[in-house]
């Protein structure tokens, strides 16, 4: 929604679906940006009439009824703020946070920059003595198995901190996956040839003549007569009435089938 400002686009908020902490400090970024302050708006009515407008429908309902008895459009803009804070910021336990915290892990494919973040965020309501080394606790030992993980345990922790132990792990990283490079390009020809083995082995036989090559229906056999049951449609090697059928090599027709000479 753009609020005909001279800078910035205040978009609405909808509680369903935006975090309202999120949409605060965006408002109060946009109060500054148009010059909106104590001075300007004294009594707070242009920033009521702000915050209001940029409510959907629902969450201005919402709005409307945590203001009971009094009427929203009454109350001003920092007790309309403080209605919204109590009911979409919920009350933190420490103990409750700090167990959510330890029992966080590195998660498959999440670098080691995007876990330390995540860990950094998990601490935000924990209330611990000293910050850092919390993180730092956190971030090895909850780093997914691996050489990075091994490098950090028999750092010395005392010389250790959260920057540099992010700064190790992604150039063990780095070098694990520049190993495994050379290694990779060496076994790809082989590994082709495996796959072109394995290919071969798995094509369709033609039920006419056996050979791999082409479909049945293309088979320059297909209307030959078969010199065992005399049907129309298969060779001699492949007649069901022969039993199972075992593969057969792309060559010359063999087994003395002079059937393909009768049409």
């Amino acid at each position: 929604m753009n609020t005909g400002a001279t800078f910035g686009v205040l978009t609405t908020f909808d509680h369903s679906s935006q975090e309202w902490n999120n949409f605060k400090l965006r408002l109060e970024q946009w109060f500054i940006a148009n010059n909106i302050n104590f001075e300007t708006d004294k009594a707070t009515i242009k920033r009521r009439a702000i915050l209001l407008t940029s409510l959907c429908e629902s969450t201005f309902k919402l709005t409307s009824d945590l203001a009971l008895p009094n009427k929203v459009e009454e109350l001003g803009y920092d007790a309309i703020v403080k209605l919204l804070d109590s009911h979409f910021t919920p009350k933190r336990f420490g103990f409750a946070e700090k167990s959510i915290f330890y029992a966080a892990s590195q998660r498959p494919g999440e670098t080691h920059t995007q876990w330390a973040a995540r860990i950094r965020g998990l601490a935000t309501h924990c209330a611990f003595k000293n910050l850092e080394e919390a993180l730092l606790d956190k971030f090895i030992m909850g780093m997914s198995p691996g050489r990075e993980r091994d490098k950090l345990f028999v750092q010395d922790q005392r010389e250790l901190t959260l920057a540099k132990a992010i700064d190790l792990a992604e150039s063990v990283r780095c070098a694990r996956q520049a190993s495994a490079m050379p290694a990779a390009a060496a076994a790809g020809p082989a590994a082709a040839a495996a796959d072109g083995v394995f290919s071969i082995s798995k094509k369709e036989k033609c039920s006419v003549c056996g050979f791999t090559n082409h479909k049945s229906n293309q088979c320059r056999y297909k209307n030959f007569k078969c010199k065992k049951c005399n049907s129309k449609g298969h060779l001699r090697k492949m007649c069901p009435n022969e039993g199972k059928v075992k593969y057969v090599e792309q060559g010359t027709v063999d087994d003395g089938d002079d059937d393909v000479l009768t049409g």
